[in-house]
C-alpha cells in the first residue's frame, strides 16, 4: 500500500463497464482490520464499502483487435503474449508514466523481470500492458472482477496491494513480490525528534483514510494527538510539517522517498518497529494456474541480482538520518557479496544480528546496502 497512495489525476473520460455480478464490489466488513500488533499490513484505503466499477483514464487504451479471448486467464497470456495489468496512475514510485505515456516505477521493471522468467516467455517475449489504468487504490484490484466485451479487462492487479484474500470477493493474491519495509518516520532537517521514543506528547501526521496506520500509532504512541492529513495535495508531507501543523509525520517508507526528496525533510526512522509491508498481486480466485506461476516466478526473480539491482535503483533515499560510531561500535566498509547476514556473522557472531545492524544504520530494508558504503557495527 501500500500503499498505495499516489497522486491521482481527475479524469477526463469516463467509460462506464459492465458488471460480473455487482456483489463482487461490496468489500467484507472488517477485512482491512484483522492485523496482527507486530505485522502491520498497509494500504490507505477508508472502510470497505461497495463502489461503483473502475474508471479508465485518459491513456486507457482498448485491447487490440487481434487479442483472443480466454475463460483461462494464464493461457490467455501466454497466447495472447501480452498481460494487462490494473495499475493506479500515478502512484510513484511504484508506478508512473511521462508526458507521453512511457511507464515507468518498480512496478513496471518487475512486471518485465517477472514475465521474462520460463514459466511464461517458452513461446516468446510477454508484452507488459499497462494500458488499463484507474484513479483510485481501492480500484486496483476491483478491475479484475470488470467484463470488457463479454471477457475479463484485466489479467492481474498491481499496486503495492496489502489486501487479504477474498478483499474484494473473488480476488486472491500471491507471494509478496515486495517486502521488508515499513512504515517511517518523518520529521524536518533539524527537528528534536530523533527517534520513536521522541513522540510522546507530539503531533502525529498520518494519511488520511489509513485504519493501519493510525491503529499502529494509537497503540504504540497513545500519548500523542494524530492529525488525518488529506494526499489531494502532492506536498502533504512536507506542507503539514513545514507549515507546523504536525511535528512529524509517519507514512509508507517505498512511497515517502520521492516526496522528500529535495525537500529539507528526513528520515529518522525508516520503519518503526511492529511495522511490516508486504506487496502483493492481485489475480481472480478461479485463476488457480496463474497463481502457481506467479508465486513460482516471484520467488525466482526475488534471488536474482537483477531484483537486488531494483530495489537500489528505487528505493534507496540520501535523506536517512545516520549518526558516527561511538565507543564500542566500530566502521565496516560493504565488499561485493556482501549481504547484511554475512557482515552480521562475521562481525558480531551471530547472522541474526543482521537487525541490530540494520536499525543501528537506519537501513529501510536488509538488502539496500552498497559496496563501499560504510556502516557502523554496534558493540558485542
Amino acid at each position: 500500500m501500500a500503499l498505495q497512495p499516489g497522486f491521482k489525476k481527475f479524469l477526463t473520460l469516463v467509460v462506464a463497464v459492465g458488471i460480473a455480478g455487482g456483489g463482487f464490489y461490496a468489500f467484507k466488513s472488517g477485512m482491512l482490520g484483522h492485523k496482527s500488533q507486530t505485522t502491520i499490513d498497509t494500504g490507505y484505503s477508508a472502510p470497505p464499502s461497495a463502489a461503483p466499477a473502475p474508471s479508465a483514464s485518459p491513456q486507457a487504451q482498448p485491447t487490440p483487435a487481434s487479442f483472443q479471448p480466454n475463460a483461462d486467464t494464464l493461457q490467455s497470456i501466454l497466447q495472447n503474449h501480452t498481460v494487462r495489468i490494473s495499475v493506479d496512475n500515478p502512484s510513484e514510485p511504484i508506478y508512473g508514466e511521462t508526458k507521453d505515456g512511457v511507464p515507468h516505477g518498480f512496478n513496471y521493471e518487475f512486471a518485465q523481470l517477472l514475465f521474462a522468467q520460463p514459466e511464461f516467455n517458452k513461446g516468446g517475449p510477454i508484452t507488459i500492458d499497462t494500458h488499463h489504468e484507474v484513479g483510485t487504490y481501492q480500484d486496483v484490484p476491483r478491475q479484475l472482477l470488470v467484463a470488457s466485451n463479454g471477457a475479463p479487462a484485466v489479467d492481474i492487479a498491481m499496486d503495492g496491494l496489502t489486501y487479504p484474500d477474498n478483499t474484494p470477493n473473488g480476488v486472491v493474491y500471491t507471494n509478496p513480490y515486495l517486502d521488508n519495509f515499513g512504515y517511517a518516520l518523518v520529521v524536518q532537517q533539524g527537528s528534536p525528534i530523533h527517534s520513536a521514543a521522541d513522540l510522546d506528547g507530539k503531533t502525529i501526521g498520518i494519511l488520511r483514510g489509513d485504519p493501519d496506520v493510525r491503529a499502529l500509532v494509537s497503540h504504540q504512541y497513545p500519548n500523542s494527538r494524530l492529525v488525518d492529513v488529506s494526499d489531494e495535495d502532492t506536498d502533504f508531507i512536507s506542507k503539514s510539517i513545514d507549515g507546523a501543523v504536525v511535528n512529524a509525520f509517519i507514512y509508507d517508507y517505498p512511497f515517502a522517498v520521492p516526496l522528500l526528496k529535495g525537500t529539507d525533510l528526513k528520515f529518522a526512522v525508516t520503519k518503526l518497529d511492529g511495522s511490516d509491508i508486504s506487496y502483493k498481486i492481485g489475480v481472480r480466485s478461479s485463476d488457480t494456474n496463474l497463481l502457481i506461476y506467479l508465486n513460482s516466478a516471484i520467488g525466482r526473480v526475488k534471488q536474482s541480482p537483477a531484483y537486488l539491482d531494483l530495489l537500489r535503483k528505487y528505493f534507496i533515499s540520501d535523506q536517512v538520518v545516520t549518526t558516527a560510531a561511538t565507543a564500542g561500535e566500530h566502521s565496516y566498509s560493504v565488499k561485493h557479496g556482501d549481504t547484511l547476514n554475512l557482515i552480521a556473522s562475521s562481525q558480531l557472531g551471530s547472522g541474526g544480528r543482521y537487525v541490530d545492524i540494520q536499525r543501528r544504520n537506519n537501513l529501510p530494508n536488509p538488502n539496500l546496502i552498497l559496496a563501499g558504503q560504510q556502516l557502523v557495527i554496534p558493540s558485542r
